[in-house]
């Protein structure tokens, strides 16, 4: 009775137009929210641009589009393991109009839907599953580059980060081989039949460094931003929001991750002063999501100018 409910209000086309609006609404509704509640202000930026220190804006601006390279170049390392090769160019342009354009669309599936448009006529299989399975398996890596900075941070004691790092190197190392081997289930088996296992162990450790320059650039902003927070405390932070995003409520985690952001520094910090906290993530975004449009930019009118000779 429940599930033909359900199916009821989900085929109503006056929900779905509801449903749809309600979540294009919803990100700038928090936004709004965040900024009366002073989580998110825009004089710190102002103070960041006019009269910040020169050598850090061009830090986080350089960071910035380094982060935007390596995102770009881990889903390449996935589209390998799958014997998917891609010319880098294409690549760079497919995932800065991706990342740029689609980050319109509800958590991370607007960017994925985008990228694999774009570039399924590499995948010869019938139902490009191979361009599927790679944007899963990035997304695995992604979450468990994350949780690595997420427990290194959050143990404290040396021997105990040696050991979790020991950990998970042999886990890799032993278990890949016998999950594919003993592995019964058929729905995985397709997933995991052509994954070239070096290219696991690459692109495991490439997410645990993006996700560490990632920490970097928020620790740089907040830097800039005159908010002094230790390396530690932002990388928890940080890395709890980066999660957040991919929840699919509002176009990757905005607001939500903000407000995430702020409440997990208010949490670990010992500074009692967290009054827009969250400008630090904010900013974080922003400069993200130009610098995809920067590259986007500059590669599109690059391709232009090649066609015309």
């Amino acid at each position: 009775m429940l599930l033909e409910t359900f199916k009821n209000i989900k085929s109503n086309k006056n929900f779905n137009y509801s449903y749809k609006i309600s979540r294009l609404l919803l990100p700038f509704i928090l936004l709004i929210i965040l900024f009366q509640k002073s989580y998110i202000s825009i004089q710190p930026i102002k103070i960041l641009f006019i009269s910040g220190d020169k050598k850090i804006i061009f830090l986080t601006v350089t960071l910035s589009l380094i982060i935007c390279f390596l995102l770009y170049f881990r889903w390449m390392l996935c589209l390998n393991t799958y014997n998917l090769k891609i010319k880098p160019l294409k690549l760079i342009q497919v995932n800065s109009e991706a990342f740029s354009i689609a980050s319109l669309i509800p958590a991370q599936i607007g960017i994925d839907l985008l990228r694999i448009g774009k570039l399924r006529k590499i995948d010869t299989s019938k139902y490009k599953t191979k361009l599927l399975q790679a944007t899963l398996l990035e997304k695995i890596f992604a979450l468990l580059g994350q949780l690595f900075i997420l427990f290194y941070f959050i143990f404290s004691d040396f021997k105990i980060k040696l050991s979790f790092i020991l950990l998970i190197i042999i886990s890799i190392y032993l278990l890949l081989p016998i999950f594919k081997k003993y592995i019964k289930i058929n729905y995985i088996k397709k997933y995991i039949f052509y994954i070239n296992y070096k290219n696991i162990y690459i692109s495991f450790f490439y997410s645990i460094f993006c996700n560490f320059i990632s920490c970097l650039l928020i620790f740089t902003i907040a830097k800039g931003l005159n908010m002094n927070y230790s390396f530690k405390i932002l990388a928890i932070s940080s890395t709890l929001s980066n999660i957040s995003s991919v929840i699919p409520i509002t176009p990757n985690g905005l607001g939500l991750s903000e407000f995430i952001f702020s409440e997990v520094i208010d949490y670990t910090s010992q500074t009692s002063n967290t009054d827009s906290v969250a400008t630090i993530y904010f900013s974080y975004r922003i400069f993200l999501l130009l610098s995809h449009f920067l590259i986007y930019y500059i590669f599109q009118n690059f391709n232009l100018k090649k066609n015309k000779f």
